[in-house]
């Protein structure tokens, strides 16, 4: 997860990877964001992978862009990458449908300020709203344990905000919040809605999917534990 900045707003990405042996982290990636963007070569076309990222997209609802890559390439061969698409019931809007389709390229930069415009318009779309002032709520992106740090979990915040010192449930552990980090490694003091942070010296070692929670105190925190989890989930 990486968050960037584009004419004064942010926007968080978070990278699966696009080989088919990935699909758990393609599905688990779609279950927590808001907008999805579906990267094609363009002198690829759709490949299985791709088929599973569409299906992914469309049985969680989530609004999405086909980002056409390479377009640079000699092989480039947009046409063909339409067809297929439609092939897969996927309409672009360029063809009377309502699928927003970029031609882009990462290695010249071609056209990626359009592509970013577009991920602005669907979130805007969304009404996507955050509440910054309660205790942050979010998800385990990944975790890992470090000989140096011990534990620590890449996390998305939801809503809310989190701050250093902080008292976290994560899954079934109490943690607290010693060390703050943004996605570069930089210490941080809080960090509130759609934004990635790092978390480390933990306890335990949460498992990515894991749900997160701020408490105010350390005794709440242990008293939502202790509810029985028909009680939790509400």
């Amino acid at each position: 997860a990486y968050e960037i900045s584009h004419e004064g707003k942010k926007v968080t990405f978070i990278d699966t990877p696009g080989h088919e042996a990935f699909s758990k982290l393609r599905a688990r990636g779609a279950q927590i964001a808001d907008i999805a963007v579906i990267v094609i070569a363009a002198d690829e076309g759709v490949k299985p992978q791709t088929r599973e990222a569409l299906r992914i997209a469309q049985e969680h609802n989530l609004p999405f862009v086909v980002a056409l890559n390479k377009t640079d390439k000699r092989e480039a061969n947009p046409e063909r990458v339409r067809l297929e698409l439609a092939q897969e019931n996927v309409m672009l809007e360029q063809y009377g449908g309502d699928v927003p389709w970029v031609e882009a390229s990462a290695k010249t930069g071609v056209k990626m300020d359009e592509l970013l415009e577009v991920i602005f318009l669907l979130a805007e779309l969304k009404h996507l709203t955050a509440h910054p002032e309660k205790p942050a709520e979010g998800v385990v992106i990944e975790a890992r344990r470090d000989a140096r740090r011990g534990i620590s979990a890449t996390l998305l915040v939801r809503d809310g905000m989190i701050g250093k010192d902080s008292i976290v449930v994560i899954g079934r552990s109490v943690e607290s919040a010693r060390i703050l980090e943004d996605f570069r490694g930089d210490g941080i003091d809080s960090a509130s809605a759609s934004q990635p942070v790092r978390m480390s010296g933990m306890k335990e070692m949460p498992t990515a999917g894991d749900l997160f929670r701020v408490f105010p105190a350390r005794v709440d925190a242990e008293r939502y534990l202790a509810q029985p989890p028909a009680e939790e989930n509400n």
